[in-house]
This record gives structure tokens, C-alpha cells and sequence, in this order.
């Protein structure tokens, strides 16, 4: 069987980009003794004859591994593989292209093990892991190994590297993932030019030792980094921008020895949030339009030093430092953040050298909102200051790099049906019949939404048996619980559930609350503190139950509530989508006890919702804004007419939205929701 002159190119050239990288990598020394020896792999050949020869190549990608030796190299023929390969030999494994040598794992365990130090992965698409702690794209199992030019999407984790060192991961697209790259227990590995957005985390590190992040996106992710029990780590040149407006930035726990330098942090929930860690230094960064915190310290982190940066512009604070935390900053541009520039809570934040917004310094007082410092409940020295903008700090470079432009449009989750469907569209018959389609005329279905709820006509068929609507707006909630420790449960209370859904009745939505009736809403077994991480876990265990394929998925938004969780209450990617949250009942009912644990399990679960729905700080100042508590504050008498759960001041004493009808600092959070944002989750901000 002869390949065409374009195919021959096509090798001749990934040839050349493999003996090049072989000579500028720094740590991956994979020494091929054979480079001319290739053996050729094609799905196209079916019928045989097989040896591996251009001619005669083999069909399926693991006969080519297994007749290859060390040293080889194994060309892959653009198609679509069905396998779950075991790389266990020093060989190159190359794709023709990128996009068109696909390997699909069938949703099955590993899509590729490598079990062999000095090997190589290029130009391939790597899809559809399980679903189970144990599944990747690719799982790492050696040393001194390069994967370049690869894209990963819808796989648990699409790449896990445990326990093993100097490996590269060079201009990767990671996109859909539970979790884009982990390393535990893991040395001296580079991750450089990849670009990784709406994963559950972005990149996970663990107990782990010197690592160089570099020249790489992530946007779009639940949280795009999370370090913990890791030291001497290396941030340089990167975006880390819109990201989950709630949380979604850079999170290090119990780390040591970071430098953290040149990157564009923003629009995320916390731009960088550090917890338990010692010894960071960031510098020339630029942090700003975040919603929550530009910077977050808390939990006694200690010889933390910023200078040469600009955080300006972010939603609620420039820099939050609290728990015995320290902090030293100086040369940078600290202005126009929203709430405070630098709120000190028994910290202590060095500021001295910086500019304000002001010749006169930092404001004390709501005079200069914008500029303004806190020291009453810590200490803040910031005397001197600069009089004027400091010039030329800040990353040295702009958002449009070429990297940022990579992205992944997999296709719809497609939700079948066993009933007669005539026409082929997708639903059965009966389906149309019920509500005035015709049966013998197709339709698109999976675009049509006649009642704009974010739900297509396949999903409405899909939850006819939950009493759905296609022409009247439904949404649907799943909570599951953890026992309690306490005598009254952590599972909602029926009497609040119908209060939340007499409330969106009377706003023409019906809310459909699962705890136990709709094939979902079940227990969890008692556990307590358990970190973020984990708690994607349970996401996976009792909502998806390991099935990248569950049809609830896109269908259902997601609660659990338990008694003390990663935080108090806040939203999170499950997966790929802000689609679930978190309420610790037991933690906020120690910290509201006017209210009752039910009301308070009520109140979370709709003020959540709504984050899901697409009602973020970003949208209006009036949403998640922590003055809005301090009567008779300028943020108080600006939104108290904001009468929405969304508002903290109104979030347990109410189950619904605001129309907007209540005057100066009111808000539409009905009119402006987004009923897709779930599933379609953009928070990009360009």
C-alpha cells in the first residue's frame, strides 16, 4: 500500500523536529541508536499483509510498539486508534498530526503507560480515559521522558506522572480534563508552552521538588494551579487569567522556596492565594481585575516579598493578609482595587516605597475609596511612599502571545435513546408527539431550546420522566450530603426546599431539587476537613460515579453539603464547567448562629446556584461584596435595595433573586442570568 508524496513530507518532518529537540532538551537525554529504523502504523490497513514497512504497515498502534526495540521510532498515520497502549520500551511514538493521529481510549483506564525511561510522545490527540482515580491520558511511569505537540481532552487526568523525574511536557493543549498535568512525589520536571483551560485544576503538584513553569496559558480552569507540600518551584512567563471567578487562580498550601516572576495574573477569583508557606518572592508581575483578592495570605505564611508589580484594578481587594501572616512589599503600583488596596488582619505587610494612586499616599478613610489601606486590625507600615507611577514594572510582555490562541472544541455529549425514533433526530417518537414535533420530520434537537432554559430538546426528553418542559424554563439541582457528626442532618430540609421553589415559581422557573427522588441526592459517609482535591473526588464518586459519559452531566447542577470542607462555602469545577458547590453547614452555622443550620444549607445552595447561573462579582458590585455586612457603610447604603440572596447582606434570609424594582443599587440577577453558564462556563474578559 504506497502513501502520497504529502504523507512522506509529513514524516520527513516530524523526523526533523524530533532529532532537533533530541538536541536543545537540557534534561531529556533519550538516546536512539537506530534513528533510521521506523516502523509505520495505519488504520487504514485492514486487510494485511503487516509488517510494519510503509507499504504494509501495521493497523493497530501497539503492534508497531511491540515489534519495536529501543531506539526506534514508530510513525502513526493520521486516524483514529482505538487503544490502550503500554509504551514499554525507549522508543519515539510520532503522530503524523496533531489533530489527525487521535488515540481514544473508549473511556477504559489509561489511554497510554509509559514504562520505559527515554521515550518520546509527539504529535498526537490522547482522549477519553475512565473516569476512576486510577485512569489518565497518559500515565508516566519512568524517567527522563518528552511529550510534545499533544493535545488531552476528556480524560480523568491527562497527564499523571507519580513518583518519577526529569520529565518534559512541551507545547501541550490540555483542555476538559478532571485535572490537566499531576506530579507527586515528583523531581526536577519542566512544564513549558502548554496551554490548559477548563480542567477541574489546571496543574497539581504534590510533594514535590524543583519544578520550572514556563511560557505557558491557563484560563478557564476551576483553580489553574494547586501546590501543595512542594518546594522550589519556578513561575515565569505565564498567563494565568480568567480563570474561576471565585477562586480559580494560583493556590500553594504548606510550600517553600517559590519564585514567581514576569506572569499576567487576572481575572481570576484569587490571583494568588498562599496558605502555610514560607519564603516566595513575586516580582514583576501584573495582578489585577481579579474578583476577590489580587493576593491572599492567610494561615501564618511567612517572608513573603513582592516588588516590581502592578495590582491595580482588582474587584474587591488588592492584598489580603491575614492569621499571623507576614508580608513585604515595595517599588509597586498598588491602586484603584474596589474595596482596599491592602487589608491587614492580625499580619503585618511591610508596604513602604509604593505608589497609591496619590501623592498623599494611601487613603485611611471612604474619601479615596479606591486607594485606601486598613491598619487598624494589623499593622501596615507604609511610610515612605512613591508620589508618582512607577515606571517599567510589571511583566515585561503583552496577553496575544501565540500560545494563548490553542484551544479544543470537542464535541456535544450525545444522550441516546433506546425507543423508536422514525426520523432519526435523536428523540423518540413519543417524544415528539407529546409536544407537537412531527415524528417523520427531522429536526435539530440538539440545538433547539425553545424555552431558553440551557437545556436542548435531547436533554428535555432525557429528563421527561423528572417532569420537564421544553417550553416552560426548568432547572435542575442535585445535593448530596455528608453525615453530620451533629444529631440534625446535613441534608436540606424539605420545608426550605419548597420555599426555594415557590420562589422561582413565582419568576415562571421550575426548580427541581434531587435528594434522593430523581436517581440522584445521597449520603456520603462522615468525613471532615478534606482538601479541594478531594473534593473533586467525591464529585467524580457521587455525581458522575466515575462515567465521563453520565448524561446528568450538562443536565444537573451540583451541591454537597458537609459539615467543615476546603472552605466555608464556595462554588467549584467538578470537571469542566462551574456546575457545583461546596456549603461546610456545620462552619458557617458556628459562625451565624441566628440563623438554623436548615436555613443556612438553603441559603448557600440558591446563592450558589446563581453563581452557576452566571451571577458573578464581575457582573455586578452588589454580588459576594463583604462591606455590604457593615451597616450603615457606603457599601451598605449603596446595595441595600439589592434585595437578592446574591447579596451577602440578603443570602439567608431569602431563596430568590432580585427583578431589579427596588431603586438605587438594584440589580436584574433574573434577566441577566445565563442558563447555559453551567455547562458552558466562559470567563474571559477580554
Amino acid at each position: 500500500m504506497n502513501k502520497t508524496m504529502n504523507n512522506k513530507l509529513s514524516l520527513i518532518f516530524v523526523l526533523f523536529i524530533f532529532l532537533l529537540s533530541l538536541t536543545v532538551s537540557s534534561i531529556v537525554a533519550i538516546d536512539f541508536e537506530n534513528n533510521n529504523l521506523i516502523i509505520y502504523v495505519d488504520d487504514d490497513n485492514t486487510q494485511g499483509p503487516w509488517d510494519g514497512t510503509i507499504d504494509y504497515p501495521f493497523q493497530f498502534i501497539q503492534d508497531g510498539i511491540n515489534a519495536s526495540e529501543n531506539g526506534y521510532q514508530v510513525f502513526i498515520f493520521n486516524g483514529t486508534y482505538h487503544e490502550n497502549l503500554v509504551v514499554n520500551r525507549s522508543i519515539s511514538l510520532n503522530g503524523e498530526s496533531q489533530k489527525g493521529a487521535i488515540v481514544n481510549g473508549n473511556f477504559s483506564e489509561d489511554v497510554i503507560r509509559i514504562a520505559s525511561d527515554n521515550s518520546m510522545i509527539t504529535n498526537l490527540t490522547i482522549k477519553n480515559s475512565g473516569g476512576y482515580d486510577s485512569d489518565s491520558g497518559l500515565k508516566v511511569l519512568s524517567n527522563n521522558n518528552y511529550i510534545v505537540n499533544c493535545s488531552f481532552y476528556w480524560t480523568k487526568i491527562a497527564v499523571k506522572i507519580n513518583s518519577n523525574d526529569f520529565n518534559i511536557i512541551d507545547n501541550c493543549t490540555i483542555f476538559y480534563n478532571g485535572i490537566g498535568l499531576y506530579y507527586n512525589n515528583s523531581n526536577n520536571n519542566i512544564i513549558k508552552g502548554c496551554t490548559l483551560g477548563r480542567n477541574s485544576i489546571g496543574i497539581h503538584l504534590e510533594n514535590s521538588i524543583d519544578f520550572a513553569i514556563k511560557y505557558s496559558y491557563l484560563h478557564s480552569n476551576g483553580r489553574a494551579c494547586y501546590f501543595e507540600n512542594t518546594s522550589d518551584i519556578k513561575l515565569f512567563h505565564c498567563n494565568v487569567s480568567d480563570n474561576s471567578a471565585n477562586h480559580g487562580g494560583i493556590f500553594v498550601i504548606n510550600c517553600t522556596n517559590l519564585k514567581i516572576n514576569n506572569n499576567i495574573i487576572c481575572h481570576n477569583g484569587a490571583g494568588l492565594s498562599f496558605s502555610k508557606s514560607d519564603s516566595i518572592i513575586i516580582s514583576n508581575c501584573t495582578l489585577c481585575r481579579n474578583t476577590h483578592f489580587a493576593m491572599w495570605l492567610k494561615n501564618s505564611c511567612r517572608n513573603i516579598i513582592i516588588d516590581n508589580s502592578i495590582i491595580n484594578d482588582n474587584y474587591r481587594f488588592g492584598i489580603y493578609v491575614m492569621d499571623d501572616s507576614n508580608l513585604n512589599i515595595e517599588n509597586s503600583n498598588i491602586c484603584n482595587n474596589y474595596l482596599y488596596s491592602v487589608y491587614s488582619r492580625n499580619s503585618i505587610c511591610i508596604s513602604k516605597k509604593n505608589y497609591w494612586g496619590s501623592l498623599l499616599g494611601p487613603a485611611f478613610t471612604n474619601i479615596r475609596l479606591k486607594s485606601r489601606i486598613n491598619p487598624i486590625f494589623g499593622k501596615i507600615k507604609y511610610f515612605p511612599w512613591k508620589a508618582i507611577p512607577i515606571k517599567d514594572i510589571g511583566a515585561n510582555w503583552k496577553r496575544n502571545e501565540d500560545y494563548m490562541i490553542k484551544e479544543i472544541n470537542p464535541a456535544k455529549r450525545i444522550i441516546s435513546f433506546q425507543d423508536v425514533d422514525t426520523d432519526k433526530d435523536m428523540v423518540p417518537d413519543w417524544w415528539e408527539i407529546k409536544w407537537g414535533y412531527d415524528p417523520e420530520k427531522w429536526d435539530n434537537h440538539l440545538s433547539l431550546d425553545p424555552d431558553k432554559d440551557g437545556l436542548n430538546n435531547v436533554e428535555e426528553c432525557y429528563t421527561d420522566k423528572l417532569d420537564s418542559n421544553p417550553f416552560h424554563k426548568d432547572i435542575y439541582l442535585e445535593i448530596d450530603w455528608v453525615e453530620s457528626e451533629d444529631e440534625e442532618s446535613n441534608k436540606p430540609s424539605q420545608e426550605m426546599i419548597d420555599e426555594a421553589i415557590h420562589a422561582f415559581q413565582k419568576n415562571n422557573i421550575n426548580l427541581h431539587i434531587d435528594i434522593g427522588k430523581m436517581g440522584g441526592g445521597e449520603q456520603i459517609p462522615y468525613i471532615t476537613n478534606f482538601s479541594f482535591p478531594f473534593l473533586c473526588e467525591l464529585y467524580w464518586n457521587y455525581f458522575l460515579h466515575n462515567d465521563l459519559n453520565n448524561p446528568r452531566k450538562g443536565i444537573f447542577h451540583y451541591g454537597i453539603i458537609c459539615d467543615y470542607g476546603p472552605d466555608v462555602n464556595f462554588p467549584f469545577f467538578g470537571w469542566d464547567s462551574l456546575d457545583s458547590f461546596l456549603i461546610s453547614a456545620k462552619q458557617l452555622k458556628q459562625k451565624l448562629p441566628r440563623y438554623c443550620k436548615s436555613r443556612i444549607i438553603m441559603g448557600g445552595s440558591i446563592h450558589h446556584l446563581g453563581h452557576s447561573l452566571g451571577l458573578l462579582a464581575d457582573k455586578h458590585s452588589g454580588i459576594d461584596n463583604l462591606a455590604t455586612l457593615i451597616p450603615f457603610s457606603i457599601e451598605w447604603l449603596k446595595y441595600k435595595n439589592y434585595k437578592s440572596n446574591m447579596n451577602y447582606l440578603y443570602k439567608y434570609k431569602m431563596f430568590c433573586y432580585s427583578n431589579g424594582d427596588n431603586g438605587f443599587g438594584d440589580f436584574d440577577d433574573w434577566e441577566k442570568m445565563n442558563f447555559s453558564f453551567f455547562k458552558n462556563t466562559n470567563f474571559i474578559n477580554k
